[in-house]
């Protein structure tokens, strides 16, 4: 595994790498500028009213601390789906003088991603799949899924095989992840598993398969109807507590195994 990079951007939001133990970990000041919210106050003293701290104008004269107040009320109101792998209290250089400062591994970005209701919030999911966890083992399929991966793992007993990642893991933490992007909010949606298979790149037998692999892990609701197609429902507090408590040893990167 080469050098980390100092910073990755996420849209046109540059973001400060932090090393720790070799794995990219980011502040809740930069969590809360790449998912797009305001920071808390609003209103500095004398009642002047600043613009977004993407601004570059204004963002000297906010605080780390309210900066990142929107992302450490998130993570206050949801502490106790976050483990110490996911977050970290450290102390750390700021603009404002060095000062303690809550920090996220990629599975917690992840989390918070998961957590917040912002437009960029979709976006940034993928962003923490498909970029920052490509800094921990390099490219490819079986990096940016390494915490569905992880929930896939615990759940079949099985994710890695002695040439790769076993089909079986990598087809239901794809369609898992597909799923995630699309259908986060708990509502019923129509779907069909030769959709599902298209946008995953699988075959309609290996679609079915992890979809009844995920209803039977109870993280989805599935009906089938031969006519119509079927609907699917993500049961999204069963995910965050499966992904809170999965684990997943990771070899030295291999190539993954689809069917």
């Amino acid at each position: 595994m080469g050098l980390l990079p100092t910073t990755l951007t996420f849209g046109d939001t540059p973001l400060a790498i932090i090393d720790r133990h070799g794995e990219p970990w980011l502040s809740a000041a930069d969590l809360a500028l790449a998912l797009g919210y305001k920071p808390r106050p609003a209103t500095r003293k004398g009642g002047t009213k600043l613009g977004h701290p993407s601004q570059q104008s204004t963002i000297a004269q906010w605080s780390e601390a309210e900066v990142a107040a929107p992302v450490n009320k998130l993570y206050n109101r949801h502490a106790d789906e976050f483990t110490e792998e996911m977050t970290a209290l450290v102390e750390l250089e700021t603009p404002g003088g060095r000062q303690k400062v809550r920090i996220f591994s990629p599975r917690g970005c992840y989390a918070v991603g998961f957590f917040a209701r912002t437009d960029r919030a979709k976006a940034f999911r993928r962003w923490v799949l498909d970029v920052l966890e490509h800094h921990i083992r390099g490219a490819g399929p079986e990096c940016r899924l390494t915490p569905l991966l992880a929930l896939t793992h615990g759940r079949w007993g099985q994710a890695l095989a002695p040439d790769g990642y076993s089909a079986v893991s990598l087809n239901v933490a794809l369609v898992l992840d597909h799923l995630l992007t699309h259908y986060a909010d708990g509502a019923w949606h129509e779907t069909s598993q030769r959709q599902i298979g298209i946008a995953t790149g699988m075959s309609n037998a290996s679609a079915r398969n992890a979809l009844h692999k995920l209803e039977e892990w109870e993280l989805l609701r599935l009906e089938v109807d031969g006519r119509r197609g079927s609907r699917i429902r993500l049961l999204t507090g069963r995910i965050r507590q499966a992904l809170k408590y999965a684990r997943l040893e990771l070899p030295a990167p291999t190539p993954a195994m689809l069917n």
